[in-house]
């Protein structure tokens, strides 16, 4: 299967996902009150552009208690929209934050399309 057979089965997932979250009452997408209120930024946050897609976040701990950051490429906004160095240095911020303990980072790459 050459790439673009990939990536047209990938999309034909993708929207099989999001009709099944719409016929069971979910959506993805977020007005910017609610993404600011679930991943805790403001307006003047050093890292708002980036961090207003809640692209990284702490999704709670595991079960030996350690933090788990998630990096969820499906909410990556189209590659020009976005300061890719300003992503990694958000990512850092992040991390910085759980370094003193240990953490689990987990990245999600289910949804990132070819944008």
């Amino acid at each position: 299967m050459s790439v673009s057979d990939f990536e047209q089965l990938a999309e034909i997932e993708l929207q099989k996902d999001e009709a099944e979250n719409t016929a069971m009452g979910e959506t993805r997408s977020f007005s910017a009150a609610q993404s600011n209120q679930e991943f805790g930024i403001s307006l003047t946050h050093p890292y708002y552009d980036v961090a207003r897609h809640g692209i990284v976040h702490s999704a709670g701990d595991d079960s030996l208690g350690r933090k788990v950051i998630a990096f969820s490429s499906c909410r990556l906004p189209p590659s020009h929209q976005i300061n890719h160095c300003q992503l990694l240095e958000y990512l850092k911020f992040t991390l910085e934050q759980y370094v003193e303990s240990d953490y689990t980072l987990v990245y999600f790459h289910y949804g990132l399309n070819s944008q």
